[in-house]
């Protein structure tokens, strides 16, 4: 660089404005001694002593291609001098107007806009691409989905190659659609799945989740199937949710599930359905969680399948469903008389037997027959769930001395359990000593009841061997509890 260059440069940077302008009109154009040299013309623009300069808004309009325009916040100058009548300006903001406000220029198409693009760019005022995709970026910030569509439509017009950039605004724009239920038809599914798909082959699982479930003809959000793709594929769209669920997208374990739990289904596969099932439910989906519990419920015919189960109808009913509340209680026994009458019984009991108020607590809480509640041992029986009435050893028939398994139905049920399994682990050799054994527990709660004046309807339930063995067995529950079991897998 020559002397009289670096006198100009000198000038420019102690604060003449007109030698910054002429120093950025050089670095934009190359010229009179300056190499092109985009960044320092745009830092000598941006300086506060031009700010409002209208001989720098001229050189942004003129020479300053529109991408960078845009991006360095100089489209109000832009604007000013297009309104001024400057050719330069007026088609930079023209083509830039077209594109952010398709709205408003309805007869635009992707390819008339395209051609428009491609011919400003072969004068020099702009990147067509880069244009495109700054439209589509601002478009989608700003809520205009037309407008966005619109744009990406045009850069896939300019370019059939689409890059990473363009692909991820095509996931953004299916993301903003979906609570609307519309997708701009400026943006149609020929192009759009190409878009989703390479998005997901490069590990997104939204758009992975997004195009597995059109494929599948399941509805993405509120859109349609048709809206992302031209056509279903069962076995593309399962590699896909499968995709999205590895990925973190817990929600496709459910939709996995039912494609292959369809018998008709060309992907079906019950080993497969049991699967997608229990990650859907480890992943927290109360629904999950309620069939999962409901058919391992359906099937149990031991003690630890029916725990199995109940431990997931327990966590489906704290989620709030409605169903899995329905199975859980339709395996505690009915209980006569009001919760207050034996709430008072029980204080009254607990001054003179704190054990066998204990015992009575449970039983109410549970649905516990005499002998139940009586033999039960809370500390061993006690379950994150509910209790579990072990063996009874004192009983020689079979069905009524077999454990039985038994739900909470509220958390206070779950609180008195913990509280009275504290009880019996803390001072187990008192207990044992005070309560001795069934027939004496039997023989002090008789005596305690007829000083007391106490019903023992209040506290236990009545249940014949046949009734019990149905609430053990999951095949014998399942025809007595068909109907809510129906609902729960609906």
């Amino acid at each position: 660089m020559q002397r009289p260059q670096l006198r100009l440069l000198s000038l420019a940077r102690s604060g003449d404005a007109q030698a910054r302008c002429e120093v950025a009109r050089r670095y934009l154009c190359g010229s009179h001694g300056f190499p092109r040299h985009l960044p320092s013309a745009l830092d000598h623009l941006g300086h506060p002593a031009l700010a409002g300069s209208a001989e720098a808004a001229q050189i942004v309009a003129e020479l300053l291609p529109l991408e960078h325009i845009v991006r360095s916040g100089w489209l109000p100058a832009l604007q000013r001098m297009a309104e001024a009548g400057l050719a330069p300006a007026r088609a930079k903001h023209g083509i830039w107007r077209r594109l952010r406000h398709g709205d408003i220029a309805a007869t635009d198409d992707a390819d008339t806009l395209a051609d428009a693009l491609q011919a400003l760019a072969r004068d020099g005022l702009l990147d067509a691409s880069a244009v495109a995709h700054l439209a589509a970026s601002q478009a989608l910030a700003s809520g205009e989905l037309h407008a966005a569509a619109l744009a990406l439509s045009t850069a896939l017009t300019l370019d059939d190659a689409a890059d990473g950039e363009l692909a991820e605004l095509a996931v953004r724009l299916v993301e903003a659609a979906q609570s609307g239920g519309h997708l701009p038809s400026a943006l149609p599914p020929r192009r759009l799945a190409p878009l989703l798909e390479a998005r997901a082959g490069q590990g997104d699982h939204v758009a992975a989740y997004a195009l597995g479930r059109a494929l599948c003809g399941l509805p993405v959000g509120r859109l349609s199937p048709a809206a992302l793709t031209e056509g279903n594929n069962l076995r593309k769209g399962a590699a896909l949710l499968l995709r999205a669920a590895d990925a973190g997208c817990h929600e496709a374990w459910l939709h996995l599930y039912r494609l292959h739990a369809e018998h008709g289904s060309s992907v079906a596969n019950p080993q497969m359905a049991r699967f997608f099932l229990e990650k859907a439910a480890a992943q927290g989906s109360a629904e999950a969680q309620r069939r999962l519990g409901a058919l391992l419920l359906r099937e149990a015919s031991c003690l630890a399948a029916t725990e199995q189960a109940l431990g997931w109808l327990h966590r489906a009913a704290a989620q709030g469903d409605g169903h899995a509340r329905q199975l859980l209680h339709s395996l505690v026994l009915p209980l006569q008389g009001e919760a207050a009458a034996a709430e008072q019984a029980i204080a009254v009991v607990a001054e003179r037997d704190p054990w066998l108020a204990t015992r009575l607590r449970l039983a109410r809480e549970f649905g516990l027959t005499k002998q139940e509640a009586l033999s039960v041992d809370p500390a061993a029986g006690e379950r994150p769930w509910g209790l579990v009435v072990g063996r009874n050893p004192f009983i020689a028939h079979i069905r009524r001395a077999a454990p039985r398994a038994v739900p909470a139905l509220t958390a206070a049920a779950l609180s008195h359990l913990q509280a009275a399994a504290q009880l019996f682990r803390c001072d187990a050799a008192h207990a044992a000593r005070h309560e001795g054994d069934l027939r004496r527990r039997a023989a002090t709660q008789r005596r305690l009841f007829a000083q007391l004046g106490l019903d023992e309807a209040l506290f236990f339930a009545r249940a014949s061997s046949m009734l019990l063995d149905t609430l053990r067995l999951g095949s014998k529950w399942a025809f007595r509890a068909r109907r809510p079991l129906q609902l729960a897998l609906a």
